[in-house]
């Protein structure tokens, strides 16, 4: 429902080239011929949002509009509008009034895109990087939404990188990563929202990967060698794409702890001193410090403070992965289960031939 105590419906419509969320105050269904202004989402990259679109820029403009003083603030003047033509967009802008704000100043207020949608450049990018950790001489980076994990190996004096393609899903890119990695003393372990998966590399150097638990969470940790799953901490206001913004609550189970044996989590109340950090970061034991730089490089800073790069679309080998996640049903964890669903196959009876 708007604001105003209208109802209005949410819709995602796709055209030749680009797609869009859509309110509207009657529910639909099938072909609709729109007529309206495209609005850029920056932020919202979720299941239920538009995918991106890709075109080519043709040109840009900074839009600057008159604003007026109010009870409780500023607000824009309609038709006041002033298009300056820009290469690129300003980052040391101001975008909202300031204490040197004066009655029918002009204000930056976003700016305006003109968008080829039928020149479209190639999308494909080699690799986006997303959550980093250390293990030895090697930085595990994994993409920040599909299933490929790269090894630098830094031991020599030019860092090698190879690719592993994992059996995992494609994630949503809501955010710079959608999974995190935490290198332990026998691997590392991969963890999403949804799963939690354990990696391990033989001497001849496959990578084996192998499922623990079909829950997960958006931060964990490793603390001590051990596995944790942060909840959230505090209430916030949320956009729901049902209920437009909500409340949301903090988990009731703050902090849940993997047990490698049982593969179950379990609530825990501490410890005190556990931590998390940016998916995107990691810190070696002497110092070194590694973060993502963009979406295809590699920032190393040294504990003296130099600073270098490593190319992550540099020419690398692809390794074997090979799954090592049990069959549902030959899982004994699942016996009781498959048990109370399997038939005895003695209590067919075989069927009798006709009579002739």
């Amino acid at each position: 429902m708007h604001c105003d105590g209208r109802l209005l419906w949410l819709h995602l419509v796709y055209g030749d080239g680009w797609s869009a969320q859509w309110w509207t105050d009657e529910p639909t269904d099938g072909e609709v011929t729109l007529t309206g202004t495209f609005n850029a989402m920056l932020t919202d990259f979720g299941v239920d949002a538009p995918p991106r679109v890709h075109g080519r820029i043709r040109s840009m403009h900074l839009v600057d509009q008159q604003v007026r003083p109010t009870e409780n603030g500023w607000t824009t003047i309609d038709g006041t509008n002033q298009l300056t033509e820009i290469d690129a967009i300003p980052v040391a802008h101001e975008w909202w009034p300031s204490k040197d704000t004066e009655d029918g100043g002009f204000v930056a207020s976003g700016v305006l895109i003109d968008i080829d949608l039928d020149d479209n450049p190639s999308s494909l990018r080699p690799f986006v990087a997303g959550a980093v950790t250390i293990r030895g001489n090697s930085i595990w980076v994994m993409h920040s939404s599909d299933p490929v994990l790269l090894q630098v190996d830094t031991a020599g004096a030019v860092p090698v990188v190879t690719r592993y393609l994992l059996p995992l899903t494609i994630e949503p890119s809501v955010d710079r990563w959608s999974r995190r990695i935490h290198a332990i003393d026998d691997g590392f372990w991969i963890t999403s929202e949804h799963d939690i998966h354990l990696c391990t590399i033989s001497p001849e150097g496959e990578l084996n990967i192998e499922r623990y638990t079909t829950e997960g969470s958006w931060t964990t940790t490793v603390h001590e060698g051990q596995l944790y799953l942060l909840g959230r901490t505090r209430s916030s206001m949320n956009s729901n794409r049902r209920h437009g913004v909500i409340r949301t609550y903090p988990d009731e189970q703050r902090v849940r702890l993997l047990n490698r044996v049982t593969r179950r989590l379990t609530p825990v109340d501490g410890p005190d001193d556990i931590r998390f950090v940016r998916a995107d970061r990691a810190t070696a034991v002497d110092g070194t410090r590694w973060r993502v730089d963009g979406t295809t490089m590699l920032r190393r800073i040294d504990s003296d403070g130099t600073a270098s790069k490593i190319d992550l679309t540099a020419e690398s080998a692809t390794r074997t992965v090979r799954s090592t996640t049990p069959d549902a049903f030959a899982d004994p964890a699942n016996a009781d289960v498959v048990a109370s669903i399997t038939v005895d196959s003695s209590h067919f009876v075989p069927k009798r031939p006709p009579n002739p």
